[in-house]
C-alpha cells in the first residue's frame, strides 16, 4: 500500500474503495472495459483523478478488486445453500439473490466480465483462482446432495457441475437481455424442472 494511502484513516479508506468499486463496476456494466476510462470512473465517482490513483493505479487493479468483492460475496450467498430444505432450492434462492436490487450492479457486470475475459488473458488469469474456487464449492454441495438422495447416482458430477453453473450464468445474461421474460418470477419453475431432471430414477417393481 503507498505510503499517502497508509495517512488516511482505515475507515475512510474503505469508503473510499467502495465508492470508487462501486462506480466502477457502474461504468463496466454501462460502457464495457475497453468503453469505460479512468477519466469516466472519476466523474461517476466525483472525486479527482489524485485522489482515485491513491487508491487504485490503473484500470486494472480495480477490476481485480471488483472480482475479490464478487469473490467474497458469492462465498457468503453460496454458505445459504447449507440451510436449505434442498440443494435446488438454495441454488434457485442464491441466483434470485444475485438478481435482487443489492445485487444490480454485479448482475449486469457479470456478463461482461465473462465475454471480456473470452479475449483478454490478463482478466482471464484473474478469474481463474474466483471460477476455480466457485467449482469446489458447487461440487462440494453436488456430493452432498447427492449421499442426501437428491441426485441420481447415475449422473457424473462434473457433467452436472458444468450443466448447472452454464444454466446459472445463461439465467442471469438472459435475465439483463429478455426483461419481459420477468427470469425471477420463474425461478421457482426452473427449480422444479432441475430437481426433476437430476432425481433418482424411480425403482422398477
Amino acid at each position: 500500500m503507498a505510503a499517502a494511502e497508509t495517512s488516511i484513516p482505515a475507515d475512510h479508506r474503505a469508503e473510499q474503495r467502495h465508492r470508487i468499486l462501486a462506480a466502477a463496476a457502474h461504468c463496466f456494466a454501462r460502457d464495457g472495459f475497453h468503453g469505460t476510462s479512468m477519466q469516466k470512473i472519476c466523474t461517476e465517482a466525483q472525486m479527482s483523478p489524485g485522489a482515485l490513483y491513491r487508491y487504485f493505479p490503473s484500470k486494472e487493479s480495480i477490476i481485480a478488486a471488483i472480482i475479490e468483492v464478487e469473490r467474497l460475496e458469492r462465498a457468503r450467498i453460496f454458505d445459504s445453500v447449507a440451510n436449505a430444505p434442498s440443494m435446488i432450492e438454495g441454488l434457485i434462492s442464491c441466483v434470485a439473490e444475485m438478481m435482487g436490487e443489492d445485487q444490480a450492479s454485479c448482475a449486469k457486470l457479470g456478463p461482461e466480465i465473462m465475454a471480456e475475459s473470452a479475449r483478454n488473458p490478463k482478466l482471464q488469469e484473474m478469474l481463474g483462482p474466483f471460477e476455480e474456487e466457485t467449482s469446489v464449492m458447487l461440487k462440494d454441495m453436488l456430493i452432498r446432495a447427492r449421499d442426501a438422495g437428491e441426485i441420481d447416482t447415475a449422473i457424473d458430477l462434473d457433467d452436472l457441475l458444468i450443466l448447472l453453473t452454464s444454466i446459472g450464468d445463461g439465467i442471469l445474461l438472459n435475465h439483463q437481455i429478455h426483461p419481459a421474460w420477468d427470469v425471477p418470477a420463474r425461478l421457482p419453475a426452473i427449480g422444479r424442472l432441475i430437481t426433476r431432471m437430476i432425481a433418482p430414477a424411480a425403482k422398477s417393481t
